[in-house]
């Protein structure tokens, strides 16, 4: 019935999808299947989302060369990464001096949603996620190296402190998904079924993405930040997900130090432990702004609750603390230890079960 709608009234409809929906749309009707309307999805897409189509058309072109060797050549690399920045650089340049940085940001996200849509894809050709990795470490080299585009993401990038850095695709803008995928582990290991089974194999195609950009390309070292490599191994090794794990480490380049890595996640509880002991110590003592911010919301909520009727109180809704302080959040499973030793050792022998 869609493919019968004038393009007016089939705009009206693509208003209410976002980008990705409309380009599952776009392929599922297909040139094959219906031309005129994935023709005129195609029109929609252009005129609407004009960055989108630009940079998707970027990555396509990528995925078209034939071999790796090409698509890793130095020239290949640097030419579309080249592109895909001065995109980005053409439309900020037009606006005003201070709206450069949230523009900036703003289209340097979407490059990112982009990408990372591409490498969950479940027809992404198998080897792509590494010549994407690649693609990508280009980009962010780029940009490190290149003043005059970093200056406008960020004009005081030369007095800002390297402890919060600003550059494309750091692993920070990613753990979210590792996350995601370490917290549906044992749902996708219990099944044995297709669907299941594909997802194992995204999984570890984004670990190996994943892995890669951990790879210090400049003085960034991300190491008081949410999203360090050792966080993302923790969050492995407590929800028992060692097959990424050793994915994720083979494509960082980083050591399997098992009893390392078990050790790190032992001392974040006997950390957590300490801070709890003396933390009232700490507020009544020296308290930080922070601290103190919280005292007084505190006091607030409870000068609220002794206004509130009994009845109230006990109807009141019970909310599970966070995930900081579960205990399960620092404790490693031996099932989990043994797995990961066995694994490593294959690897170590030149099975490549992964790949």
């Amino acid at each position: 019935m869609i493919s019968s709608l004038p393009n007016e009234l089939l705009f009206m409809v693509l208003d209410h999808l976002d980008y990705k929906d409309i380009v599952c749309l776009q392929t599922s009707v297909g040139h094959d299947v219906c031309p005129p309307l994935a023709s005129a999805i195609s029109v929609y897409i252009q005129q609407n989302y004009s960055f989108h189509y630009r940079i998707s058309t970027i990555l396509h072109l990528f995925e078209a060369i034939l071999t790796p060797s090409e698509r890793q050549s130095e020239e290949t690399k640097q030419s579309l990464a080249n592109r895909v920045l001065q995109t980005i650089c053409q439309l900020v340049e037009k606006l005003p001096k201070f709206e450069h940085r949230n523009e900036f940001t703003k289209l340097l996200d979407i490059v990112q949603q982009l990408v990372i849509q591409r490498i969950l894809d479940t027809h992404l050709k198998a080897g792509l996620e590494y010549d994407y990795a690649n693609l990508c470490l280009e980009i962010r080299t780029i940009y490190l190296h290149t003043p005059s585009i970093r200056v406008l993401h960020d004009p005081k990038y030369r007095r800002r402190s390297t402890k919060h850095p600003l550059a494309p695709f750091l692993p920070r803008d990613y753990t979210s998904i590792w996350r995601e995928h370490c917290a549906r582990y044992n749902d996708t290991k219990a099944a044995d079924v297709h669907p299941m089974q594909q997802q194992r194999k995204i999984h570890a195609r984004f670990a190996s993405f994943f892995g890669s950009l951990f790879d210090v390309t400049s003085l960034y070292l991300e190491s008081n930040l949410d999203g360090t490599f050792e966080e993302c191994a923790r969050e492995a090794l407590v929800t028992g997900n060692v097959e990424d794990l050793l994915i994720l480490c083979v494509a960082a380049d980083k050591p399997v130090d098992v009893d390392g890595m078990c050790m790190m996640v032992h001392q974040a509880g006997e950390q957590l432990r300490h801070y709890l002991e003396t933390m009232e110590t700490y507020i009544t003592t020296d308290p930080s702004p922070e601290q103190e911010l919280r005292l007084r919301q505190q006091q607030q909520q409870q000068q609220q609750q002794q206004q509130q009727e009994t009845t109230e109180i006990n109807h009141d809704v019970y909310h599970s603390p966070p995930d900081w302080l579960i205990p399960n959040r620092y404790k490693v499973e031996p099932d989990t230890v043994l797995r990961l030793k066995l694994m490593n050792n294959l690897y170590k022998k030149g099975w490549h079960w992964f790949q």
